[in-house]
């Protein structure tokens, strides 16, 4: 292992291609290179996507995705290969944590089409603060399975929504990565997780820039724990229930992506609202995990940038037992029916529904009330829901 705090600039004509790992810090990286697009370009650093984030095509590129849509994925992704692979940038990058999941056979796949000639990057978190979430990921995207049933399925190497732990574990990544572009080619980040900026940092010191790479606003920030629960309710109530089903589930995910952003309320603003915390039977668990992986690093030839030692969680710190909550705030309730009962409404619209002056409609005003049982409002709008969706239907 060759450890350092910040890396030196990458030799001129390097290709940099960053895997993620999923839920370390992808998407405001992504986001900050994307919004720095045209700055980096003007400095001699290309990144082949266009967009944000190329998920489908890179998904498509790792195996995960077969070619059902006439092409267009195979299209996309051959596109992206060939520009990173024939790029005469003098940095050349491309970022998406769905090639972490890349067979061993589609590895060496992505290296005829990418070239041999480049640095992979890894960015990693503790498993500690990353399970919560990733199981808030999860609930977003429509699963009903408790916090603490999905973590001890996760810690029993169980399928849950694709995931198994053993996608984090760095032994397989140096291995399969490292077998095929070199062990002294890998490049892993393991920051200060109170550092928000080092991610940025460090990749600014890879590219040779300086000053360029800015936090983003995030549309998928974390959300206090009642306000998930309040989506797993909904959630178990239309899990495979009734002919709505599907279309509700659409729904329901379409409006979580936009939770994140909604503007603070009383129940948002109030500091002691309950994030999601790891039990500390998780962190013990986690910390061996994660001793098994910094002697995987320091029995390698890959370069860490941070301190291994940030994989590590003190089990003091975290709670005994986690309390789930069973109330969310009205003004929570509120503006998650009033998205939900526009996306409805909208049909095939998106649930980002606008006025006929163009601006986005306020949220009603809440009732004179603290706060609501989370499953009493579940069901509730529920029903209401599912009207609503036969109503339009006809």
């Amino acid at each position: 292992m060759r450890l350092v705090d910040l890396p030196e600039p990458l030799p001129a004509g390097s290709r940099l291609l960053h895997i993620g790992l999923p839920k370390t810090g992808t998407t405001a990286l992504q986001a900050a290179l994307h919004a720095a697009r045209d700055e980096l370009e003007s400095r001699g650093v290309h990144n082949v996507s266009k967009s944000r984030h190329p998920l489908a095509a890179a998904a498509y590129g790792a195996g995960r995705t077969d070619d059902s849509d006439d092409g267009r994925l195979s299209r996309r992704w051959t596109q992206l290969a060939g520009d990173f692979a024939t790029s005469r940038a003098r940095q050349t990058l491309l970022s998406s944590e769905a090639l972490c999941a890349a067979a061993p056979d589609r590895i060496s796949a992505l290296k005829e089409q990418l070239g041999e000639d480049l640095y992979v990057v890894v960015t990693l978190r503790s498993l500690t603060a990353l399970l919560p979430s990733l199981w808030q990921q999860r609930v977003k995207e429509g699963a009903a399975t408790s916090f603490d049933d999905w973590l001890h399925a996760v810690l029993r190497f169980e399928a849950d929504g694709g995931f198994r732990l053993g996608g984090y574990d760095l032994d397989r990544i140096i291995d399969d990565w490292g077998s095929r572009f070199g062990e002294d080619r890998l490049v892993f980040f393991i920051g200060d997780p109170t550092d928000r900026l080092f991610t940025l940092r460090a990749f600014e010191s890879l590219l040779g820039v300086s000053g360029v790479l800015k936090l983003p606003s995030m549309d998928n920030a974390a959300l206090p724990f009642a306000e998930v629960e309040m989506l797993r309710a909904f959630n178990l109530i239309h899990d495979g229930q009734d002919e709505d089903a599907a279309r509700w589930a659409e729904v329901v995910r379409g409006v979580a992506r936009q939770m994140g952003e909604r503007p603070a309320d009383g129940g948002r603003a109030d500091a002691a609202w309950q994030r999601i915390t790891a039990p500390r039977w998780l962190a013990e668990a986690a910390n061996e995990h994660a001793r098994r992986s910094i002697a995987e690093l320091e029995g390698s030839d890959a370069l860490v940038v941070g301190d291994p030692r940030f994989l590590l969680a003190d089990p003091q710190r975290q709670p005994e037992e986690v309390a789930v909550p069973d109330q969310v705030s009205v003004q929570a309730a509120a503006w998650f029916a009033d998205r939900v009962a526009r996306a409805v409404t909208a049909g095939s619209r998106s649930p980002q529904a606008r006025t006929k002056r163009g601006r986005a409609a306020a949220p009603p005003r809440p009732a004179d009330l603290d706060t609501v049982s989370g499953r009493e409002l579940a069901r509730a709008l529920a029903r209401r829901a599912r009207d609503r969706v036969r109503r339009v239907r006809r």
